[in-house]
């Protein structure tokens, strides 16, 4: 193991992680690595030598095929919520996608309610 491994441990904060018992050391995570996260040990296993350069741009875990890379992508917190769970980031979803499709930004409250043929004069139901 190289100084770097020794030095930098992977800890739980770290974005990126290589599970070495899968891991191959066929070095595509080493050469795709823009940021040159990686380096390889003497047995050409990839370390994560700089973990703090790491960009989460998910080029080797994508390309991994040993699926021996696991790049966490931090959650985005709503201002004043605790921890967000799949089902809050579903149900925001959602509604981004309702409020795009409704012509208004999402939170937005929608006032109006539909209004419908013989309310808005269309089939002969309002004065001429």
């Amino acid at each position: 193991m190289t100084a770097a491994a020794k030095a930098r441990p992977v800890t739980e904060d770290s974005k990126v992680a290589v599970d070495l018992a899968l891991c191959k050391a066929c070095g595509i995570c080493i050469n795709l690595c823009p940021e040159g996260v990686f380096d390889a040990d003497d047995q050409a296993m990839p370390v994560i030598a700089r973990p703090e350069d790491c960009t989460a741009c998910l080029l080797c875990e994508l390309h991994c095929p040993d699926f021996a890379i696991e790049v966490r992508r931090p959650v985005k917190k709503s201002a004043g919520k605790g921890a967000s769970t799949p089902e809050d980031i579903a149900d925001a979803e959602a509604e981004r996608v309702i409020a795009a499709l409704a012509g208004r930004r999402p939170g937005e409250d929608d006032d109006e309610r539909p209004v419908s043929g013989s309310e808005g004069g269309v089939h002969g139901g309002g004065e001429d």
